[in-house]
């Protein structure tokens, strides 16, 4: 069957698969709070039975934490991809600023962009993993799914869990013998262009915490009239803070820029292809913002942005923030830090660093309390994945900008840099406010999604190779 016959058949369902899609964006799957999560992962395995897939099951690191969905699609065919994707969700925040109940998965008119869907977690991505899963049903319906699949669906990203890792620590070896790691999220900025990365910085994620009881101060709250010649842990956290970073707020964190690795041969000249496309004008508006912190050219920004790590403050915690007034010297004051390296850099490294840095300032007292991190990992142009990707994007019209890496992050070093799996993915459809109130999509946009997956599936498995991609031997 043809690509494009593929295509009819998802128009004569779409409206199921909308149903269905909103379904699963209604019951919610708060990784923080563990709200829903349970009922989520049931929804997911169910939709995998219904694909045909096998060995269907729930992975948890010792019994604990949010379970990994799994399975195995296997139609004899001649490639297998491993497809990687999350069905949980950001917290929802404060309610008063959703236009809708930020889990009716309501559908709403907006002015630019027509019909959208509103929900946490449809851009980010329990939406766009619903239609993956859709598109895969279609094409087995009408027995034409080109490869096999193991499927990897977690529910602690988000949170940085083990369960993903654990699992495919336990399963390498049948693991790596994948020909690709897919991904397939919605990929067009807001005018529609296709936004395609080969690379992702990593993150160091920690809290930093000063306690009144480390420096003499208080082991309780207390009245502020005190702080006259009490130590406050709050002053002690920002001062210890406000060392890792210069006056224009770019990391100051001794020895962090002595191992970052600037952008190849390879990704300047990406770097000066994406520059004669980048709207810097978009790009703000997207964001939300007025202007950005630095100047350049464009050139510079974007190798600035892609290639440069940043030390950020994710949130501040200390004694009474509620209205009114409250007259205390706070006994805690912890700060949430998050750090993204680029090429050469390395999580041990960078947190040791961090720890050196505020041990020669004096700031021995505070504390340190990490997480679990993702390294940078990074992909070549070359790959078949990669190049499928491309040419998805072309059979439908669009000619996707390419990026030699994004700013986020993500557990896919799992793929490339651990099993040897090259990991790529793209995907139709446009949504916004990731994480923020009013997350949406475009439902226009997430049928085209839904065909974007079935056509990247089918130009992969016909690829083959050229001398662009890597040759795996079977086992």
């Amino acid at each position: 069957m043809v690509i494009e016959e593929l295509h009819g058949k998802l128009d004569r369902v779409w409206a199921s698969h909308l149903k269905e899609t909103r379904e699963l964006l209604k019951v919610p799957s708060v990784s923080f709070t563990g709200e829903g999560i349970e009922e989520t992962a049931e929804m997911v395995e169910d939709m995998l039975r219904k694909l045909g897939a096998s060995d269907t099951g729930k992975h948890r690191t010792s019994g604990k934490g949010w379970p990994l969905v799994h399975g195995h699609l296997d139609v004899g065919a001649e490639k297998t991809c491993l497809l990687y994707g999350m069905y949980d969700v950001q917290p929802v925040g404060d309610l008063s600023e959703w236009r809708t109940p930020p889990f009716a998965a309501e559908i709403v008119k907006d002015g630019r962009m027509g019909d959208i869907l509103v929900n946490r977690g449809v851009y980010n991505s329990k939406g766009s993993l619903a239609g993956t899963l859709l598109a895969i049903r279609t094409m087995m319906d009408n027995n034409a799914m080109p490869v096999n699949v193991r499927f990897l669906i977690e529910g602690e990203e988000e949170l940085g869990g083990n369960n993903l890792p654990d699992y495919v620590h336990k399963n390498k070896s049948v693991l790596s013998e994948a020909d690709a790691a897919i991904t397939c999220d919605y990929m067009e900025n807001s005018e529609g262009v296709p936004v395609l990365s080969l690379g992702m910085k990593g993150c160091v994620y920690f809290d930093l915490v000063a306690d009144g009881k480390y420096q003499g101060g208080p082991e309780n709250e207390i009245h502020s009239s005190d702080a006259v010649w009490v130590q406050s842990p709050v002053w002690r956290l920002t001062k210890a803070i406000s060392t890792m970073v210069d006056d224009n707020q770019v990391p100051s964190v001794d020895g962090l820029w002595k191992n970052v690795k600037g952008p190849s041969k390879d990704d300047r000249k990406l770097l000066h292809t994406l520059a004669k496309r980048f709207d810097i004008d978009l790009y703000k508006k997207d964001l939300g913002i007025k202007d950005f912190k630095v100047k350049g050219s464009k050139e510079a920004l974007l190798e600035k942005y892609l290639f440069e790590p940043s030390v950020n403050i994710c949130g501040l915690e200390a004694g009474y923030t509620g209205d009114g007034t409250k007259t205390v010297l706070p006994a805690r004051a912890k700060a949430k830090i998050d750090i993204r390296l680029v090429p050469n850099m390395t999580i041990e490294d960078t947190r040791a660093k961090v720890r050196k840095h505020l041990a020669r300032r004096g700031f021995t007292d505070i504390k340190m309390v990490n997480y679990v991190d993702y390294p940078v990992t990074k992909v070549s142009l070359r790959e078949d994945v990669t190049q499928a990707s491309i040419e998805a994007m072309r059979f439908h019209g669009k000619e996707p900008e390419v990026w030699p890496m994004v700013a986020g992050s993500a557990p896919l070093y799992l793929f490339n840099d651990y099993l040897g799996v090259p990991w790529g993915g793209v995907g139709l459809g446009h949504g916004g406010n990731a994480h923020a109130p009013n997350e949406y999509a475009v439902v226009r946009t997430m049928k085209d999604f839904e065909k974007s997956v079935v056509t990247m599936l089918c130009l992969f498995a016909d690829m083959k190779s050229k001398g662009k991609g890597r040759k795996k031997s079977r086992r």
